[in-house]
């Protein structure tokens, strides 16, 4: 409290003496405050307040609803094979029909010399002067009762173990020398022999490639081999010319048959044991997949077999790259002729994934062998060419409860997370106004359990609390950390993201933040995740705040011993003046009053109205750039005074405004500093 005290001289004496009156000027402070935002608004945990600008934003968090990675990763929708195995598509069927280690003819010496002892001996073998017809019925696999061939070559090899030499003559109907075959029937095929092959030393060989003259070939196609088929040469030899020679049982003249490369055009057949063969199935994985091994939860499929030969098939499928206890699954099946059987099998695991010796480390394909058996028939069948088994498999799901490789099953993927954001504590007397969300800054704090890096962009959808649509904001392409592996055990990885959109305009305070992401995984250097993989974390969206307000309140009041003091002094206060001094640096326009109050009633000053002072200056932004500095000073009357002297408290309104349809940004060194005196004047006796 401040006294100013005035004293007057007169130079004249008075002529009777006259108590001096004294001018007494008391000062009395009542507010002297700075007032912050921390002040206006009660409860400010869940503002931001930017650094540098010291923008003021409000902070809105909550965390998203898992991206669920092992699903989206190892995500292999449904596979289909199909494949008819005709006859001549089976390797190891056709097999039987060519490549015969048979003797299709073997002529003992005596037969063309029967002059000569029975071996072994020594003898000397004469010549044979006219050429000597051979026809012998060809040796064929005892299996084979018959067989039309489409296309192939047979190999004819005459293996000359004579101890003299022997020449091919023109056959019986030919004019050059040859070999002919005759299946009575369906017709003859002749062989010719050149020169070259004609005369065969002993010990030596004619019709294979190394051999003089080359190899003899004859064309399968259109010819038809039979239990009755003939194999005809006419032969001659100068014998041993006159000097004795040794032979034994081994001395034979063997012709061999030996067919390749062949198509079939029907067989009849014996089979005397069980013909097996390997149908391979092999589903490519998608998007060239490469996995160096993993663990199965469930593989469930669909296979459908259908037995287009005239006899009774027994089968076996084999997952050679799957293991259950370290062996290999199989499931076997039995169908008739004609019959197709459909089957559902549903491998539960655990099932590891392992590469075969094909697979050279690295499976790209899965493979399902399936193995058929032709068993030993009791009456001869004839198999067509357009005989065969029908395999049919659908891949329904693939559950992988761990997978490494180099190239993952998934180019990419669509992904949505969501976060339902909360202002957890009581914005107070924010919620007095009205916000304008103009601007967005959106940071993810995620976590990325799988050992692959990811590529993202999309779409943020902000929404309100009914999830009606805000705003749609794109997500430049943002990265994501692959986790770590160390030991088998993938350890999550952290990366933050900081997105910041200018001119948006929400209607209202978001509850929603979703991302609709597309997300492209980046495993150049291997990869490796489980099922419990999770793309995890945390949105928090800061909203810089431009705020119009419609009724931002301040009160407080004090105990006043003012008027004590004024009492005391026992003179009549002879005038009053309230004295409010305001620097305002807020952007908003304030009106005050002050109120003197007892147990009795009250005054208030200004007696009607508030006091009016005007908003700091802003820039386009809604931003202060400078304090507005204000006086003002009130009058008290007579009617006013006598409340004053008894007040016992103070009380001080402050209320802000907003013109309409202004919005202005209030920022963290935006304050007003109030200071408010009761100046009195009174007279001392």
């Amino acid at each position: 409290m401040a006294l100013v005290l005035g004293v007057g001289a007169c130079s004249d004496m008075p002529t009777r003496f006259l108590a001096p009156e004294v001018p007494l000027v008391v000062q009395l402070p009542l507010v002297d405050s700075l007032l912050t935002l921390q002040e206006l608004i009660a409860d400010t945990t869940q503002l931001h307040i930017e650094p540098g600008s010291g923008n003021l934003s409000l902070a809105l968090a909550g965390e998203l609803t898992p991206v669920i990675l092992g699903k989206e990763l190892g995500r292999i929708d449904t596979l289909r094979f199909e494949r008819s195995f005709q006859l001549n598509d089976i390797a190891a069927f056709r097999e039987h029909f060519q490549g015969w280690s048979h003797g299709a003819l073997e002529l003992p010496l005596r037969s063309l010399f029967p002059q000569i002892p029975q071996p072994p001996a020594e003898a000397v073998v004469p010549p044979i002067a006219a050429p000597v017809q051979i026809d012998s019925i060809l040796r064929l696999p005892e299996e084979i009762l018959a067989v039309a061939y489409r296309a192939g070559t047979a190999e004819l090899r005459v293996e000359n173990r004579y101890p003299v030499p022997i020449r091919i003559e023109a056959p019986a109907g030919y004019s050059q020398p040859g070999i002919v075959l005759r299946t009575p029937g369906y017709g003859e095929w002749f062989v010719p022999v050149s020169a070259a092959q004609q005369v065969i030393p002993p010990g030596e060989s004619r019709g294979q490639s190394t051999d003089p003259g080359g190899p003899l070939h004859l064309p399968l196609a259109g010819v038809v081999l039979s239990a009755e088929t003939q194999l005809s040469l006419s032969l001659s030899s100068p014998g041993s010319g006159g000097q004795r020679v040794a032979y034994s049982s081994e001395s034979v003249l063997r012709v061999v048959l030996q067919p390749s490369g062949v198509e079939l055009v029907w067989a009849r057949v014996l089979p005397s044991s069980a013909w097996e063969a390997e149908l391979p199935v092999e589903v490519p994985l998608p998007n060239d997949a490469a996995l160096s091994g993993g663990t199965f939860h469930l593989l469930a499929l669909r296979t459908e077999v259908e037995n287009g030969f005239p006899i009774a098939l027994r089968g076996e499928w084999r997952f050679g790259q799957l293991r259950r206890n370290g062996t290999p699954v199989r499931q076997t099946f039995s169908l008739g002729a004609g019959e197709r059987r459909e089957d559902e099998l549903v491998l539960q695991g655990p099932l590891a994934l392992v590469p075969e010796t094909e697979d050279q480390g690295v499976i790209r394909t899965l493979r399902l062998r399936s193995w058929v058996q032709l068993p030993p028939a009791a009456e001869p069948v004839t198999l067509q060419a357009e005989h065969g088994v029908t395999v049919r498999v659908v891949v329904d799901t693939v559950a992988i409860a761990w997978a490494e490789g180099r190239q993952l099953p998934v180019a990419s993927f669509p992904a949505q997370a969501e976060s339902e954001v909360w202002l957890q504590g009581n914005l107070g007397l924010l919620s007095q106004v009205e916000v304008e969300f103009a601007e967005l800054l959106i940071e993810a704090q995620l976590e990325n359990t799988a050992a692959v890096g990811f590529r993202v962009e999309g779409t943020i959808e902000v929404a309100d609390r009914n999830r009606g649509v805000l705003a749609r904001l794109p997500v430049p392409p943002q990265t994501v950390q692959p986790a770590v592996k160390e030991a088998g055990i993938l350890r999550g990885q952290q990366t933050r993201w900081e997105l910041r959109y200018t001119g948006v305009r929400l209607t209202e305070r978001p509850r929603f933040v979703r991302f609709l992401w597309t997300v492209v995984p980046e495993a150049d250097q291997g990869w490796a995740f489980a099922d419990t993989s999770r793309l995890r974390g945390n949105v928090t969206v800061l909203i810089p705040v431009r705020m119009r307000i419609q009724q931002l309140r301040y009160e407080n009041q004090w105990a006043w011993t003012g008027g004590e003091v004024l009492r005391r002094q026992g003179q009549k206060l002879e005038r009053a003046t309230l004295v409010v001094e305001v620097k305002n640096r807020f952007p908003v326009g304030l009106q005050l009053f002050v109120v003197f109050s007892d147990s009795l009633g009250s005054v208030r000053v200004p007696p009607e109205g508030e006091l009016v002072f005007g908003a700091a200056p802003v820039e386009a932004s809604g931003v202060a750039v400078r304090e507005q500095h204000s006086i003002e000073r009130i009058e008290l009357d007579e009617r006013h005074l006598p409340g004053i002297l008894h007040a016992q408290q103070v009380a001080l309104t402050l209320v802000g405004r907003t013109e309409a349809a202004d919005y202005v940004r209030v920022r963290s060194s935006d304050y007003v500093h109030l200071r408010v005196m009761l100046r009195a004047e009174m007279s001392l006796p």
